[in-house]
């Protein structure tokens, strides 16, 4: 996936104005494998704690927090 894309959809993703908004953005657009890959990721405690420990993820949570007020 490009940068482009990646970050086009994650401006989709919060333009939707609540979670079920977005998991059904999601799930139009993400292959099949890549929705069983994520709901296995998001279901498993650990699977997602390291996952969110990566640089990487950090990043994309940073793109998802920027321009939020808190």
């Amino acid at each position: 996936m490009s940068n482009k894309n990646f970050d086009e959809i994650i401006n989709n993703i919060k333009s939707k104005k609540s979670n079920d908004e977005a998991q059904e953005y999601l799930k139009k657009n993400l292959s099949a494998e890549q929705n069983r890959k994520l709901k296995e990721i998001l279901s498993d405690k650990n699977a997602l704690e390291k996952l969110l420990s990566t640089p990487k993820a950090q990043e994309l949570l940073k793109k998802f927090t920027e321009g939020k007020n808190d």
